[in-house]
């Protein structure tokens, strides 16, 4: 070694505090006296590497060799350059150069051991890792090295020991703390992996990849939040990591944040605009948004660059749905089945499309593959397991059981009566939700009801899920068993409305449905359109809004005709006694939509642009419910019109007097939405005179009502 005052220790110093130019200009003032210095063509060589000079950097050592080819560290900076530039069978003879002069250099051992794993000598490669270990024991580079080695073979409990030696070692060992999250998310212990990444993130706060990886862990644990934060930390130390900001977007959308998703996706796509993953995602987050138009260009550029990517095969049939063009959606779904026949998604997705269009035995089949995706969840184990066929019973006990939302409970409640026909002697059970517990048990045929959530044990030989039944009956467009009412206000409710001596029409509304709702931003409208009709003379209107919306009505208290009954709602029973005292309901498409029309009460029914397959394809009317109107919008969003047919229906009710009835939604403004009901269900309430008759019928009421407030002034 030099003395301390030799221009190479003074160039070492200077390489050391990180000044690389004052280095550089001292070694080049040993080589112009001494050109074959080995040490400083060395120094020289790290320094052309500290600076991304690696050609000159290998060149530079191979000279301090020829000057000095005894120095065994010459050999292994080689042997590490020559790897960095892939050169591995060179790199690794250099290496072993190095051992050969110095037997317990671990070092070299150490970077042998690395250059050996990415040549694919795994064997060889956990050998020198060993060897550097045997020379120097607390070596935690090494260890974590190894470790990686291991986890690569799939030893992956062998992997953590070392990983746990290397942070052993060394606390603050941010890799081996990485690299041991990454062995515990193989072997599918979350938990473990958060906890690992956490240590990596906390030892090196400035890594982004540490943050993602920490990230990733969250958003699979369904931490969302906590992703979103480490999400946004790798996107602030690396705004450019086009994997960051996908899953960034991924994390805002789960978190319904659609919006700073789409802005968050679009930047990506800056970054690479042709980006099939980008593209895609981003079409996801625009038909969430109700663009399916703008969703349908992303989606069918993502399906130009990605023709196999079943992913966006799928969400471009759901924006075609979204835009009812109804066979080319079935078209992407069916090329979804032709990438992935083995997937639920592949069968599930067609049921919608059929279904809307009105092909049940088509559509009701399909439906059945809803068990197999990963959204479902079933009330019962093992939901495959002992399917009732729809066959007698002779004798066995069978268990009927809830699924999905309260609406499709209250709409597919009504087969439960007819199964006791159908299946004849046996017991059957029914598991519901607490919240309807009291109206399902009005339904006939019932031996038993259990609450979800309760300790009871249901014992049962068969079972099927609820919304399985119309499979099971074969029902058909002109088969549903629309017969109504088929539930009823059960005993013991208490709420009550004040009825006025001078209303003439009492309707009970709702504007909002569960904001979890995946559809609840299109299908939900603000109370102020409901505000519209408030000014309609001789109309009462009722609230039965629940739920954290349901304050937005206190504005409009001060109107002498609009009623608050949110109070009163403690359960759909109470509910159901409200809708039984008034004479019409409007609501959104929600479940008190499906309790107005399962009671058989005259209900008009608002829908967002899009549809939704129960609801059939642009009809005003649904086979389901006899007494129910549907109000569509034309376009997405825009309430305005279909208020104003509704304001114009009630005017008409309110000056025929609520004895004729409301009115069909069509006749109410003189004009038809796109596609024409059958004939028998044309009414606005079934029972009700249409057309002629029923201008005639309003005439008499007029004149009845003139003649009572003339005999009341005489």
């Amino acid at each position: 070694m030099p003395n301390d005052t030799s221009p190479l220790s003074a160039a070492l110093a200077q390489f050391q505090a990180g000044d690389l130019p004052s280095a550089e200009t001292l070694c080049r003032e040993v080589l112009a006296a001494d050109a074959a210095n080995g040490e400083a063509l060395h120094l020289l060589g790290v320094i052309a590497h500290r600076s991304n000079r690696n050609e000159a950097a290998v060149e530079l050592v191979k000279r301090a060799i020829a000057a000095d080819g005894a120095v065994a560290s010459y050999y292994n900076t080689l042997g590490y350059l020559l790897r960095l530039q892939r050169q591995y069978s060179e790199a690794i003879a250099a290496l072993r150069q190095a051992i050969e002069r110095q037997e317990n250099y671990a070092d070299a051992y150490n970077n042998l051991g690395i250059a050996l794993a990415e040549s694919g000598e795994l064997e060889a490669a956990e050998e020198a890792y060993r060897d550097a270990l045997s020379h120097r024991g607390e070596f935690p580079e090494a260890q974590n090295n190894l470790g990686n080695l291991l986890y690569r073979m799939g030893r992956v409990d062998e992997a953590l020991a070392a990983y746990d030696a290397a942070t052993t070692l060394r606390p603050g060992y941010a890799e081996a703390y990485s690299n041991r999250g990454d062995a515990f998310v193989n072997q599918g212990k979350g938990d473990e992996a958060l906890e690992a990444y956490g240590k990596a993130v906390k030892a090196a706060p400035n890594w982004a990849d540490a943050w993602f990886k920490l990230g990733n862990t969250l958003f699979q644990n369904d931490q969302l939040e906590r992703a979103l934060q480490a999400f946004q930390r790798n996107i602030d130390l690396n705004p450019n990591n086009l994997r960051g900001l996908t899953n960034l977007g991924a994390a805002l959308e789960k978190l319904g944040r659609y919006e700073e998703a789409a802005m968050i996706l679009r930047h990506a796509l800056v970054l690479a605009p042709d980006n099939a993953a980008g593209l895609k995602n981003l079409g996801h987050v625009i038909l969430k948004l109700g663009h399916a138009g703008e969703g349908l260009h992303l989606l069918r550029r993502a399906v130009e660059l990605s023709p196999d990517d079943a992913d966006a095969h799928y969400t471009l049939g759901n924006a075609l749905l979204r835009m009812e063009r109804l066979q080319e959606a079935l078209a992407c779904y069916a090329r979804v089945r032709e990438l992935q026949p083995d997937t639920a998604r592949a069968y599930f997705a067609p049921a919608s499309v059929l279904l809307m269009n009105g092909q049940y035995k088509e559509g009701w089949a399909a439906y059945e593959s809803r068990f197999d995706m990963a959204a479902y969840k079933s009330n019962v184990n093992k939901v495959h397991e002992r399917l009732w066929d729809g066959g007698p019973l002779n004798g066995r006990r069978l268990l009927i059981h809830v699924e999905q939302g309260f609406g499709d409970t209250l709409e597919f409640a009504r087969y439960v009566p007819l199964v006791r026909e159908k299946a004849g002697d046996g017991k059957i059970s029914m598991l519901c939700e607490p919240e309807l517990s009291r109206i399902l048990e009005t339904l006939e045929g019932v031996d038993a009801f259990y609450q979800m959530g309760s300790d009871a044990t249901i014992t049962y030989d068969v079972q099927i899920p609820l919304m399985s039944l119309p499979h099971r009956f074969g029902t058909t467009l002109e088969t549903i068993p629309n017969s109504t009412p088929y539930v009823k206000v059960p005993s013991g409710t208490k709420a009550k409305i004040r009825r006025r001596k001078d209303t003439k029409l009492n309707v009970a509304f709702v504007w909002a449905g569960r904001p979890t709702h995946s559809d609840d931003r299109f299908r939900s409208c603000a109370v102020n359109w409901f505000a519209t009709l408030f000014d309609v003379p001789g109309v009462d209107f009722y609230s039965i809004q629940w739920g954290p919306r349901a304050g937005e009505l206190e504005p409009h208290l001060t109107k002498p005709n609009v009623f608050s009954m949110t109070d009163k709602l403690t359960d759909f029973a109470e509910t159901a006694a409200i809708i039984d005292q008034v004479d019409l309901v409007i609501a959104i498409d929600t479940a008190v939509a499906h309790l107005a029309g399962a009671l058989g009460k005259p209900v008009w029914t608002i829908l967002p642009f899009g549809g939704e397959w129960r609801w059939l394809f642009r009809r005003e009317d649904t086979p389901w419910y006899p007494n129910m109107r549907l109000f569509r919008q034309r376009i997405l969003g825009d309430w305005r019109p279909v208020f104003q047919r509704m304001k114009a229906g009630l005017l008409q009710l309110a000056d025929a007097g609520a004895e004729s009835g409301p009115p069909a939604a069509d006749d109410a403004v003189g004009q038809h939405d796109s596609a024409s009901a059958p004939d028998a269900t044309r009414e606005g309430m079934a029972g009700k005179p249409t057309g002629t008759n029923r201008k005639k019928t309003r005439a008499a009421a007029r004149r009845k009502a003139r003649a009572r407030k003339k005999s009341a002034k005489a």
